[in-house]
């Protein structure tokens, strides 16, 4: 019982106007009110029409244990840990993909883009009916798909995507990794993050609480650019090269399993099953007794 704990521990203080309101009940129910002042105790007893007794249980008490069990009830009292459902089926992945006139560079054919576009449908492929989203970005950073496993959809919107329609120039790395974690608390998911990109130009402000990999688009020959080493050193990510096999599509779909079966252990000890629900019966059984015929307060 050393993890035991309340999930709720602010309905605790309902407890307190119960305790005052019992015991205010209480002592209205043991006095006579007027009568015990104008009336000797050695002969009141004798004179009350009926002296039988009073009933050690009271629908008295019975108020007080129907508020402890239901406040308790409220408060989720807990003290194991139970998995996540459906915790497979939920390893997000945000793409996060530079669309820049750099990327229109042939020296990876057909451009850099096309190329990060074959790649992505690649691996897609691999993940199928997992979630996957989209983020686009250049100067500024926008949700193109939100997490979905529907890959037809983010393949077709990947497709659309040219420097032409962007905002501004620039590179809003920082920006494109805040919107992928405010999107992954949106969808209530775990996940990794995916960066395909031929260059960073800052590294210094990125930060990420979600695994990071990158994915470099800018050779063939497996090298990466020291722009790109810095920001997966930055964020203690791994890296992997643009590769003329599925190689590197095959690296990225593992690490991104991999990222997932950590995030979601670390969810998995964050969810407490709630024992709350045990309590129900024996309020139930409590609340019936409040319709007792004859009792008294």
């Amino acid at each position: 019982m050393a993890d035991f704990h309340f999930i709720r521990p602010l309905w605790l203080l309902a407890l307190l106007p119960a305790a005052l309101l019992w015991l205010q009940v209480w002592r209205q129910s043991q006095s006579l009110g007027p009568l015990a002042k104008a009336v000797d105790p050695a002969l009141l007893k004798h004179l009350l029409i009926d002296a039988r007794p009073r009933q050690r249980i009271r629908p008295i008490h019975l108020l007080g244990t129907t508020w402890l069990f239901a406040t308790l009830a409220l408060a989720g009292p807990s003290w194991k840990q139970m998995p996540m459902p459906f915790a497979d089926e939920q390893a997000g992945l945000l793409v996060i993909l530079r669309v820049s006139p750099t990327m229109q560079a042939s020296d990876v054919p057909p451009t850099r883009l096309q190329r990060a576009r074959h790649k992505l449908s690649d691996l897609l492929d691999t993940r199928s009916g997992t979630a996957t989203g989209l983020i686009a970005y250049d100067g500024s950073a926008h949700l193109v798909v939100p997490l979905s496993r529907d890959e037809r959809i983010l393949n077709t919107m990947a497709e659309s995507l040219s420097p032409d329609i962007m905002p501004r120039q620039g590179d809003a790395l920082a920006e494109a990794l805040a919107l992928a974690h405010n999107t992954f608390k949106r969808a209530n998911m775990a996940g990794s993050i995916l960066v395909i990109t031929d260059h960073i130009s800052q590294s210094d402000h990125l930060q990420s609480s979600l695994p990071v990999q990158f994915w470099s688009m800018q050779s063939l020959d497996g090298t990466v650019p020291p722009s790109i080493r810095q920001a997966a050193k930055t964020l203690r990510a791994p890296l992997t090269a643009l590769s003329i096999d599925r190689s590197d599509v095959d690296t990225i779909a593992r690490r991104a399993r991999s990222d997932f079966a950590d995030v979601s252990h670390t969810a998995h000890t964050d969810h407490w099953q709630d024992a709350g629900y045990a309590l129900l019966p024996i309020l139930a059984l409590v609340f019936v007794l409040h319709f007792r015929k004859g009792w008294r307060t």
